[in-house]
Formats: structure tokens, C-alpha cells, sequence
């Protein structure tokens, strides 16, 4: 019957351009607001009980074997690999009790903010997300990297903890794409640019200007209906 259920849902999130391996991985509490082509792997989805839900853009996907929990965001053409854990509480265990063991310390609930992935993202591996961490739009996270730290965006950072080696650009080319909001426009016209060349890519950028409009599915207690605001 667990089955037959999680054939169907994902049945309706295929038909809003959605893709979800596995509705069991998400949990009944878990409530997710989906563009148009993005999708989740075999990825487990544990998100506490708040008033707004985890919001993923358009082509943005999540590898199987991932966490997620405390996220706000992700944005739109994030990628995100295998076995990442996005939303790490930093305190799941009372350090301040007498006891960090669970068994004796049951009444402890974590407390922590949300962290949020901007557009554009590249997450490699195995990589932590800590709670409460804001990555900005086109970061990179580089395998096995532990970022407890706000990460700006077109920064390159590495290792436990995550630092910065460098920006993928010069800071006039960030400013310039950040200003562009490219995400947003329609994936038709993207076609039209040069992605291999950011001077060319930001020349030809006034020539389009078509916003994207992208199907949208609320998942929430396991079921897929129609996102409207």
C-alpha cells in the first residue's frame, strides 16, 4: 500500500515538473514548496514544525544520500551532492545539562536558525551546512567542507571549518552578475547566452528579458497539490 502511495504522489509531482525519489523520506510534518525541475534524490527531509516552508527553485536538485532539516531556502540551479547534510543543528545534544545523552535528557529541544542557499550553488560531497549559515548566489563548497560561517557570493571555501581560497571572479564581474538576477528570467532565453564567457554573458543580457514562470507543487504531509499563493 506504501507503495502503491508513494507511486501516485510522485506521479502528481511529475506532472508539475517535479521530481521526488522517495516520498517515505519525508517526513509527515515536512511541508516543501517546489519549482518547475527541480528534484530530490533518495534524500532524507526532516524539517522541524514552522510557519513557512522549505521554498527549492527551479533546476535546482539534491543528490541521494543527503539531509536535509533547518533550511529556509534553497534557489534556483543549485547543485547539491551526495550525502550533504544542509541545516545541521549545532546543539541537537544539551552541552549545557547535565547530561548530553538522550536517554536522560528527553525534554531537550534544539533550538537554532535557518540556513539558506542562494542561486547558483555548487555543494560537492559530503559536505555540512550548518544551521543558521546563509550561502550567498554562486558559491562553491568544495568536498568534505564543514561551514559554520556565512559563505558571500562567487566565494570558493574548503575544509572544517570552511574557509575562503578565493572568488571565482574579479568583484566588478560579481557586482555585475548579482545585479543581473539572471535566475530569474525564462530558461528559453538563458539558451541564448554565452555561459563560457561572463563579459559576453552580461553584454548580451539586455537583449532578453522574458521572466521565468515555473509550475509550482506544495508537498505537504507526504501529498502533491498545485502551489498557489
Amino acid at each position: 500500500m506504501a507503495n502503491l502511495f508513494n507511486y501516485y504522489e510522485k506521479f502528481k509531482a511529475k506532472r508539475l515538473g517535479v521530481k521526488i525519489q522517495d516520498f517515505g523520506n519525508i517526513s509527515v510534518d515536512s511541508h516543501l514548496i517546489m519549482e518547475e525541475n527541480s528534484r530530490l534524490g533518495n534524500v532524507k527531509v526532516r524539517l522541524p514544525e514552522r510557519k513557512q516552508p522549505l521554498t527549492v527553485g527551479a533546476y535546482s536538485y539534491v543528490r541521494g544520500g543527503s539531509e536535509i532539516s533547518h533550511i529556509r531556502s534553497i534557489g534556483r540551479f543549485c547543485s547539491i551532492g551526495h550525502n550533504v547534510v544542509l541545516g545541521q543543528a549545532p546543539d541537537n545534544h544539551p552541552i549545557s545539562w547535565v547530561s548530553t545523552s538522550m536517554s536522560v535528557s528527553k525534554n531537550y529541544i534544539a533550538s537554532c536558525e535557518f540556513a539558506t542557499i542562494g542561486h547558483d550553488v555548487w555543494i560537492a560531497h559530503d559536505v555540512v551546512i550548518m544551521a543558521g549559515v546563509n550561502i550567498g548566489n554562486g558559491a562553491v563548497i568544495g568536498r568534505n567542507a564543514v561551514v559554520t560561517k556565512d559563505v558571500e557570493p562567487y566565494q570558493i571555501v574548503v575544509g572544517n571549518p570552511a574557509k575562503v581560497v578565493k572568488t571565482r571572479f574579479p568583484f566588478e564581474q560579481i557586482g555585475s552578475l548579482l545585479k543581473s538576477r539572471w535566475w530569474e528570467l525564462d530558461f528559453s532565453t538563458l539558451g541564448k547566452l554565452p555561459f563560457d564567457d561572463v563579459d559576453q554573458f552580461l553584454d548580451k543580457l539586455p537583449e532578453v528579458g522574458s521572466p521565468a514562470i515555473y509550475r509550482t507543487a506544495s508537498i505537504k504531509a507526504r501529498k502533491v497539490s498545485v502551489y498557489t499563493k
